[in-house]
């Protein structure tokens, strides 16, 4: 009787320490398309505007959100309505006899959206205004479009790479892989260090248009990645290629995920005055979002070390939690394949 209480308690502990791994997973499953929506505005004279209203196709469906403009504001023409990239987009052209100032943005349907709308707002002397809006700001009232300074440009890019990539959780999935099979503080750092640099190349060369790649396969390959590093780590094979040199995987499938970034930056939309700060300022945002969840997963580490420590009396060590990180991720990521891939 003893023995099988014990044996039920174990199971409750192992059950109590995967917890927030399965909750993650299925949050990995079920959230991942986490793109912003867009509405970029743009004025071709004192009375007259374009609108570009792009909604990212998640699993194949439009989501039930639209722009909605003053009643003063008269179209001109029809829509225009196409499917590029896994996104739909309606290009529209406005009159409003007072122009763009004063007048008042909003979303319908923006209580049932999944992530942010961006929104840009060019003048016809091409400043430039920037902001977003969401549930807790579902509109915006138009005063005047003022380019931003250099600094708000750096702060607001900053967080926009920060947002991305604590939502991008494709990325985070294949960080915390990298994380696993680093070992070591030392390889950790030679390991991030080549994803960062890997990364920030395509990013610049895809958003500079130097190199162009349509993102469906990207993101297919994106998701492959993580299954070939969940399978690494569920294999252990100390003397793999991988786990002996993990700054090759990280430098390598890295290039890819710099492509993932780009297409997000391409969704946002690049300040025209100050494109390579902004590109500099979102890249800068993704290395510090990426830095805050790698702190994060070894402040989790620790937690769960010392919970286990307390309930079992040993400590709980990398290779306990090895099959539960390799079938996690691995599971996750072959769910995104096969999505990734049904979407080409």
């Amino acid at each position: 009787m003893i023995f099988a209480m014990q044996v039920e308690i174990k199971r409750l502990l192992r059950f109590t320490l995967l917890l927030p791994l399965l909750t993650f997973f299925c949050s990995q499953v079920l959230a991942d398309d986490m793109r912003p929506a867009s509405l970029t505005i743009t004025a071709t004279s004192d009375t007259d505007f374009d609108v570009v209203w792009k909604v990212p196709l998640r699993n194949g469906k439009k989501e039930k959100i639209s722009f909605v403009l003053p009643k003063n504001s008269q179209q001109l023409g029809l829509t225009r309505k196409h499917v590029v990239n896994n996104a739909y987009i309606e290009y529209s052209r406005f009159h409003r006899a007072t122009g763009l100032s004063g007048m008042m943005l909003s979303i319908d349907g923006i209580e049932r959206s999944k992530g942010d709308i961006l929104v840009r707002i060019i003048a016809v002397n091409k400043d430039t205004l920037t902001t977003i809006l969401n549930v807790d700001t579902p509109e915006y009232l138009i005063k005047k479009v003022v380019s931003l300074s250099t600094f708000d440009t750096a702060i607001t890019y900053i967080e926009i790479g920060i947002e991305h990539i604590l939502i991008g959780l494709d990325h985070l999935l294949f960080v915390a892989c990298l994380v696993y099979i680093s070992g070591t503080r030392k390889k950790l750092l030679y390991t991030i260090t080549g994803f960062t640099i890997a990364h920030s190349i395509t990013l610049f060369l895809s958003a500079t248009n130097v190199m162009v790649i349509p993102i469906e396969p990207v993101e297919a390959v994106i998701a492959l990645s993580i299954i070939f590093l969940a399978w690494e780590i569920a294999k252990n094979k100390q003397h793999s290629l991988s786990l002996r040199y993990p700054v090759l995987v990280s430098s390598s499938f890295g290039l890819l995920h710099g492509f993932g970034f780009a297409a997000v930056l391409s969704d946002i939309g690049l300040p025209e005055t100050e494109k390579s700060l902004a590109l500099l300022s979102f890249n800068i945002g993704v290395e510090l979002g990426q830095l805050i969840f790698v702190l994060a997963l070894f402040l989790l580490v620790k937690f769960a070390s010392v919970l286990y420590k307390w309930l079992q009396h040993k400590p709980l060590t990398l290779p306990m939690l090895r099959l539960p990180i390799s079938y996690l991720c691995g599971i996750t990521a072959t769910f995104w394949l096969i999505e990734r891939l049904a979407a080409f």
